[in-house]
């Protein structure tokens, strides 16, 4: 049977733009989440991101937690977006586009908005962003299945839905509720990425979950020691080693999203 090859990212570009979202100029949104708070959504999003535009492929990334938004540490950015004819523009850092209200607003000033208020700034967002040409908007979704979260899957409608997930029974009994709300919103999961593997010492209720869910494991994550004297990941992802890592995850992740799409 012969192999199956994921389209490099010179060879996805000379194709015809086929554009799958409905965002203007995106061709593919995924979205990451867990419905869990402290598993490493963030730094999922963020790995995923660097591991896609090492690629080659045009990406941004969107942090979604609106009430404690953290990309811009995770990725060493201090810069801010700027406004241009009424359009917020992302910032730009390494030829990757980040988005996060903790850009926008000062670290010490706090964060308050009830479910109304946060959808409509989901919605002002949403329309006034101008992320221009990518081939991959990645969502950095909040914790829990709230407002913030249901909204952005009607508001996005992405393509496809990363779930992170250590092998914890908490972390997996949380994912089991987001798993069906996906469902029910016809959202296809593409795998799960266990974080922190290796940290816990009984796997088997995380093998029973893949098991049960139907659901494959894309890739793991071991506990980072380098995140213990820095949060940037750019830093943590120089090394030979640590670049095989990112190309063995986007390899990973493109075989999934070419394979439904």
């Amino acid at each position: 049977m012969e192999e199956k090859i994921c389209p490099s990212a010179e060879d996805f570009l000379k194709k015809e733009l086929k554009k799958h979202t409905g965002i203007k100029d995106i061709r593919f949104i995924l979205a990451i989440g867990s419905g869990k708070g402290g598993v490493g959504k963030t730094t999922v999003s963020a790995i995923l991101a660097l591991a896609l535009k090492k690629s080659g492929y045009s990406v941004g990334i969107f942090d979604l937690d609106f009430y404690g938004p953290n990309l811009n540490l995770v990725l060493g950015i201090n810069k801010h977006p700027f406004i241009e004819f009424g359009k917020i523009k992302p910032v730009s850092f390494n030829n990757l586009k980040i988005l996060s209200l903790a850009l926008m607003i000062s670290e010490k000033e706090p964060i308050f908005m009830r479910g109304l208020m946060a959808t409509k700034l989901l919605q002002e967002l949403l329309q006034r962003v101008d992320w221009g040409p990518l081939d991959f908007l990645i969502l950095d979704l909040p914790p829990g299945t709230g407002d913030i979260f249901l909204s952005t899957l009607d508001f996005f409608n992405p393509e496809g839905f990363i779930l992170v997930t250590t092998s914890h029974k908490l972390a997996l009994s949380d994912a089991k509720r987001t798993i069906s709300i996906l469902k029910e919103n016809y959202i296809p999961v593409l795998g799960v990425v266990k974080n922190m593997a290796g940290f816990f010492e009984d796997e088997t209720s995380f093998q029973n979950f893949l098991k049960e869910q139907r659901l494959n494991l894309l890739f793991e994550i071991p506990i980072l020691k380098e995140l213990s004297k820095t949060e940037n990941l750019w830093e943590v992802f120089k090394t030979p080693e640590k670049e095989k890592f990112l190309n063995d995850i986007a390899e990973r992740i493109l075989d999934k999203v070419f394979r439904i799409h």
